[in-house]
Order: structure tokens, then C-alpha cells, then sequence
């Protein structure tokens, strides 16, 4: 039950989410409308707007992290209207090729920006939001850490504002790579990490950045899956691709052993055997069970929290697996028997 102050809120929330899906939706369909963007592909995800989802649960009455998170809100809109507004200032005849000098100061500057790593990918349309585009299909990738003390206290409205947090500083971030990239003379779409144009998880996993982890989020060897995504979409044709296996591919591995995240979810959401799509494209959760606690539990970010690789890091975990196998080091790093053994 709400109380009074809740309902006004709720009655504010439910006046304002709406006009701001319908003034974001309408930037965004400039995008596709330009000539020789990569559209989405005929098997792409429907995007999950969180914050349009949560306000149709009843009891959800204000942004995770309120009322201090309403900056981080206000820094991140302005940011999706930049990385949209900004198309327009791409040069005519943009280069599409760098020299390797230009490459290691984009990392250099990207680094000093904020992001903690840095990767490139070919964006398949599989991955692009159904009913959207982005400008090129050759991406740079960026990660930035979440407040590992703040989320380690999910669900709180600290975990809550420590996520928000990042969303507004690595937006910012992603803009200043596609601007200093323009300034090179490449033309650039910076992509935001709150309600982006692709899926960014598969994305950051092609890059060669981490592996993925049983709850769908990205795991890194810097900060588990502490961290949140953007990508910077750009006409460099000669981008260095990571070639091979992803090294990272042993997490998934381990998260079938560990599967600690599932057990943990309060609602059950998380899948134990993720949903296989024909294109390769996997559903980890099950958003109709997740939303409504997240919606009225600050974002919850209890999988992140309780993860293994933020409890006890990427690299001790992969030197127990390296040394014992995945069934000791789940054991060993959980306080109980691999998952795969009950």
C-alpha cells in the first residue's frame, strides 16, 4: 500500500515517463530514416524500456535511488539527446581508415575519460533493437565500473544511485569518444547506455571483453559484472577485430556449475538453462517475473551483488579453475556444491 506522498509521486511518475518515451521515440526514429544504416534484422530483440516497464507496476512510485538520483536522470536524457543531435554534426566525406598512432590515443583518451576498457566489434543486425538502426556496423566498445561498495549493498537506493550514477558518466563518455573521432574527421553515433540502439552484452563479448555470465550481463576480467556497456558506431572500416576464441569463454562454463545468481534471484527470474534463439541470440531472464521487483526494490541488482566474480574477482576464480577444475572452484568460492552436482 502507498502511502500519500508515494501517490503523488506515482501520479507524477505516470505523467512524466510517458512524454518522455514519446519525445525519445521520436529523436530516435531520425535514425533509421537516414540513408545506408544498418537496420535491424528480421530476428532482432524487441528493446525493454525499464524505466516505461517499471511504471506500470502498481506499487512502483519513483526511480531507483530517488529523489538523488533525479540528476543522474536529467544527465542521462540530455546525454541520449546529444548522441542523437551529434549525428548531424559527422563530416561529409568521413575517413574510414586509422593509423595505429590515432588508435592508441583514442584508447588513451577514452581511458582518461573514464572507461575502464575499450574493444571493437562488427555489430550484426541481429543485435540491433527491432525498429531501429545504427549509422555503421563497426563499433567501439567501452566499459565503465559501477561503485562495487554501493552495489555490494543491493537492493538499496545506494546499489540504485551508484547504477544511474554510471549511466550519466559513461553517456558522457561515449559522446566524447564520437566527438573526438569526428574531430579526427570519422563520422560517429555515440550509442548511451541507458536504452541504446543494440544489445550490448553479445556486443562487449565479441569485443573480446568478457564472457557472459548465467545472468545475461557481461563478465569482465577488471570488475565482474560490476561494470555497464556503450558503444561508439563509426565508419572506421579497419578497426582491429578481435580474432580467435574469446578468452573469456570459460564463465559461461563456470556459471552452469555455480548458478548462484539464479538461487539468489528473489523472483526467480534468472533462467538455469537460457533461452536459445535461431539467430544465437540468448534470453537469460525472464523480464515479466524481474521488472515488478525491480520496479518497487531500487533496481535490485541483487545478481551482480551476490555474483562470484564481484564477491571474489575474475582472477582468483580463474586461477581455482585453472587449478582445481569448475566444480571445486564454484565449491571452494560459494560455500557449497557446484550446482551441477545437486
Amino acid at each position: 500500500m502507498l502511502t500519500p506522498p508515494q501517490r503523488l509521486q506515482r501520479r507524477m511518475m505516470l505523467r512524466l515517463v510517458p512524454k518522455m518515451e514519446r519525445w525519445q521515440g521520436r529523436m530516435e526514429a531520425t535514425v533509421p530514416a537516414r540513408p545506408g544504416v544498418l537496420h535491424a534484422g528480421p530476428t532482432s530483440p524487441e528493446r525493454v524500456n525499464i524505466m516505461a516497464r517499471s511504471a506500470q507496476v502498481p506499487e512502483m512510485h519513483a526511480p531507483p535511488g530517488f529523489p538523488r538520483v533525479v540528476p543522474q536522470l536529467i544527465g542521462s536524457l540530455r546525454g541520449i539527446k546529444a548522441s542523437i543531435d551529434e549525428i548531424d554534426h559527422n563530416p561529409a566525406q568521413p575517413r574510414t581508415r586509422i593509423e595505429e598512432s590515432e588508435l592508441a590515443a583514442l584508447e588513451g583518451f577514452a581511458r582518461s575519460a573514464g572507461a575502464l576498457s575499450i574493444g571493437y566489434a562488427t555489430v550484426p543486425s541481429r543485435l540491433v533493437f527491432k525498429g531501429m538502426a545504427v549509422l555503421y556496423p563497426n563499433a567501439v566498445v567501452l566499459t565503465m565500473e559501477m561503485d562495487k561498495a554501493r552495489i555490494d549493498t543491493a537492493p538499496s537506493k545506494a546499489a540504485g544511485l551508484a547504477v544511474h550514477e554510471t549511466y550519466n558518466h559513461l553517456g558522457q563518455v561515449s559522446n566524447k569518444v564520437a566527438r573526438y573521432l569526428r574531430g579526427l574527421g570519422f563520422a560517429t553515433q555515440a550509442g548511451h547506455p541507458l536504452n541504446g540502439f543494440a544489445l550490448y552484452p553479445p556486443l562487449a563479448a565479441a569485443a573480446h571483453l568478457g564472457g557472459r555470465g548465467m545472468h545475461g550481463l557481461l563478465i569482465t576480467p577488471e570488475m565482474g559484472p560490476t561494470v555497464r556497456l556503450a558503444a561508439v558506431f563509426t565508419s572506421i572500416e579497419n578497426l582491429p577485430m578481435p580474432e580467435g576464441d574469446n578468452p573469456h569463454a570459460w564463465v559461461s562454463e563456470f556459471c552452469d556449475h555455480c548458478r548462484l545468481c539464479a538461487r539468489k534471484c528473489p523472483v526467480g527470474a534468472i533462467y538455469t538453462e537460457p533461452i536459445e534463439h535461431p539467430d544465437g541470440r540468448l534470453t537469460c531472464a525472464d523480464d515479466a517475473k524481474c521488472l515488478p521487483f525491480f520496479a518497487t526494490h531500487d533496481g535490485c541488482t541483487i545478481c551482480v551483488a551476490v555474483c562470484p566474480f564481484n564477491t571474489a574477482g575474475y582472477e582468483r576464480l580463474h586461477r581455482s579453475v585453472l587449478a582445481s577444475g569448475h566444480r571445486k572452484a564454484v565449491a571452494e568460492h560459494t560455500g557449497g556444491a557446484s550446482a551441477a552436482d545437486a
